[in-house]
């Protein structure tokens, strides 16, 4: 059974509003480089695919080596994921995020949050500097992010993989924009 609960690295691009006119080809594209494999047991919100023969050319593991095969299940797999709307995901064990003018630590973003989830157009003011922001402006230090498309690599505990730079530029090549990431529990 996968488990979609399980801590993640997400990649997404840079413009939170982009999304594929349908994901069937980019699919296809990532299984072309071998980053995806099989597809997985159907999940109910978005497709799930085992790690493909360059996962570890594209994804390098820092500090200690991943486990990706137990019992012959994968304990790392692969989600995308595209909403009809921007999306907001993070580690629950993080810092507060910074104000992206005075980029001084705003602990007030859960009522930030709450205005956005509420109405995405909301503008907030920072408590510091008092200039007005929006949500997704907010600075999480690779532990949060936004976006509509998610490529999500389950069981990847925070800060302990990174996606290699040629394939940020894989993806940005298939999608013609710019890619990031972050990680979120």
């Amino acid at each position: 059974m996968l488990k979609l609960n399980s801590p993640r690295l997400i990649l997404t691009p840079i413009e939170n509003e982009f999304s594929l006119a349908d994901t069937t080809c980019f699919i296809s594209a990532l299984k072309r480089i071998k980053f995806l494999g099989p597809e997985l047991t159907p999940s109910a919100s978005q497709p799930c695919f085992d790690t493909g023969e360059h996962f570890l050319h594209q994804i390098s593991f820092l500090g200690c080596s991943p486990r990706l095969y137990s019992d012959g299940e994968s304990d790392i797999f692969i989600g995308i994921d595209q909403q009809s709307r921007v999306q907001f995901s993070h580690c629950h064990s993080m810092p507060p995020p910074r104000c992206p003018h005075c980029q001084k630590t705003n602990k007030n973003w859960p009522v930030n949050h709450r205005h956005w989830l509420a109405n995405t157009e909301t503008m907030d003011n920072c408590p510091q500097c008092d200039k007005a922001f929006h949500f997704t402006a907010m600075k999480w230090k690779k532990n949060g992010g936004y976006g509509r498309l998610l490529l999500q690599i389950y069981g990847v505990q925070e800060q302990l993989a990174v996606p290699n730079p040629s394939f940020l530029g894989e993806l940005e090549a298939l999608t013609e924009t710019g890619w990031e990431y972050f990680f979120a529990t």
